[in-house]
C-alpha cells in the first residue's frame, strides 16, 4: 500500500474517531423523554426529571411559601455535570443556593413569607434531577 493511501486511511480513521467522540456532546434540554414532573402547591414544590443526557437548561418557578424557611430535600443523582438550585424569598433575598445532591436534607435561611422564586440550572447534567421544597415556620 502506498504511503499516500496509508495516510488517507489514517486520516479517515482519525475523522471517524473524532465524530464518534463528538456524538456524545450534543447539548439537550429537558424534554418528554426525561418524564419531567412538577407539583407546585402552597408550601410544597416537587420536581423530577430522569434520564438526563448532557442537559443544559434552566427553570424558574414562583412558589407560595407561608413559612419563613424552606426544608430542601435533595434526591438527585447527577453523575456528570451539575444542577444548581437557588431560592429567593418574597422580597428577593437569596435564602438558599446549593448543588443538587443525593440524600441531602437541609434548611434554607430565614426569609419573608409570600411568593418565593425557585431557580434550577442544569449544566451538562447526566442522571436525575429531583428535589422537594417544604415550607416551614
Amino acid at each position: 500500500m502506498s504511503p499516500r493511501r496509508l495516510l488517507a486511511r489514517a486520516a479517515a480513521l482519525a475523522l471517524l474517531a473524532a465524530a464518534v467522540a463528538c456524538a456524545d456532546s450534543v447539548v439537550r434540554q429537558v424534554g418528554p423523554v426525561n418524564d419531567p414532573e412538577l407539583v407546585n402547591v402552597t408550601d410544597s414544590l416537587y420536581f423530577i426529571a430522569s434520564d438526563l443526557e448532557n442537559v443544559n437548561d434552566q427553570f424558574t418557578w414562583s412558589w407560595e411559601n407561608t413559612g419563613t424557611r424552606a426544608e430542601v430535600l435533595h434526591r438527585a443523582f447527577i453523575h456528570h455535570g451539575y444542577g444548581i438550585l437557588t431560592i429567593d424569598d418574597a422580597v428577593g433575598t437569596r435564602v438558599d443556593s446549593t448543588l443538587l445532591e443525593w440524600e441531602l436534607d437541609a434548611s434554607s435561611r430565614e426569609g419573608v413569607p409570600g411568593t418565593w422564586t425557585v431557580t434550577l440550572i442544569l449544566a451538562s447534567a447526566r442522571g436525575r434531577a429531583e428535589f422537594t421544597l417544604l415550607g416551614r415556620p
